[in-house]
């Protein structure tokens, strides 16, 4: 046989290697910018359940034409991982809310935790309700369009700041003076 005709086939061990280790450089590179990018898609989708709780509280409260709340549990600071909502009153007919009290029924009151362990800071947003059970809660509440409010306009307008676990991110849901409620990305 004939050296000189002789095919080679596949690679030798050392161009396998190179390539081996190219990949992994690459691969030490891009995973800090990869999980920057998967936190910002989980503070992104946790911002982004706010706004459209908020916005439903907001319409229900224009359908329905009831006056309708969004309590923030504020303190102790573990218990900011979560916030309740109604989309129709308690009792409709003598405008009694529910509170966080009640328990949730998924349908007319809502609990809802946010996910990742994020949390909300903890500036107080919005207007004080109490302490129940040794919890701080404050309210955020949409006016129907009696009396001398806008319908949709809330009765404070406040900026959400969302974070994750360490603090590092965050994402703002804005409620402004006219009712519009917005998401922001935050700092990195």
């Amino acid at each position: 046989m004939d050296i000189k005709k002789r095919i080679r086939f596949g690679f030798s061990l050392i161009e396998l290697l190179v390539v081996i280790v190219i990949a992994l450089i690459l691969l030490g590179i891009s995973l800090p910018y990869l999980n920057s990018f998967m936190l910002s898609r989980e503070l992104e989708e946790v911002s982004w359940q706010m706004v459209q709780d908020l916005r439903l509280v907001k319409e229900s409260a224009i359908l329905y034409q009831q006056d309708l709340r969004i309590y923030f549990c504020t303190d102790p600071a573990s218990s900011r991982t979560f916030y309740m909502f109604e989309t129709f009153q308690k009792d409709p007919l003598n405008a009694v809310h529910y509170t966080p009290y009640d328990i949730p029924d998924g349908i007319h009151f809502v609990k809802r935790e946010l996910k990742y362990n994020f949390k909300f800071t903890a500036h107080k947003p919005f207007k004080p309700y109490g302490w129940i059970n040794g919890k701080e809660y404050y309210y955020l509440e949409f006016y129907c369009g009696k009396d001398n409010h806008f319908r949709g306009q809330p009765n404070s307008f406040d900026t959400i700041e969302i974070q994750n676990a360490l603090g590092t991110k965050t994402y703002y849901v804005i409620v402004d003076v006219a009712g519009r409620i917005k998401m922001s990305g935050g700092k990195n």
